[in-house]
């Protein structure tokens, strides 16, 4: 087994994104890492965790997926899938998050994304 993975970001939807990230900022101490249309991550400085937001298209919010950051994402994405999780995305490249990444599910669960940043 691949060391496991260690927890990186929530990714949710919603509503007033614009207004979530000036409250996360201004009120809770959290700094934007990355800001485009639709769509932001704001990071906790005292813990590294990161919240992954975008815009909800229907007005609620929704949690998008769990991230983990993991040593050898083919290795991990290969492990859960032994494990009973099946492929939402097969590892890839997401140049504009610099990032290598992969997606799993299982029937009544979360997505799971796996990360390993460029350094």
């Amino acid at each position: 087994m691949p060391t496991p993975p260690a927890f990186d970001h929530l990714a949710v939807k919603v509503p007033n994104l614009d207004e979530q990230v000036d409250r996360l900022v201004n009120h809770l101490g959290m700094a934007v890492q990355l800001r485009m249309e639709g769509f932001a991550v704001v990071i906790d400085p005292a813990t590294g965790i990161k919240l992954e937001l975008s815009a909800s298209e229907d007005g609620d919010v929704h949690l998008r997926h769990f991230g983990f950051r993991a040593d050898d994402v083919d290795d991990s994405h290969e492990h859960l899938l032994a494990v009973g999780m099946e492929t939402s995305q097969a590892p890839h490249r997401q140049d504009y998050a610099g990032m290598y990444t992969s997606f799993l599910t299982e029937p009544g669960t979360v997505e799971v994304q796996l990360v390993k940043y460029d350094a």
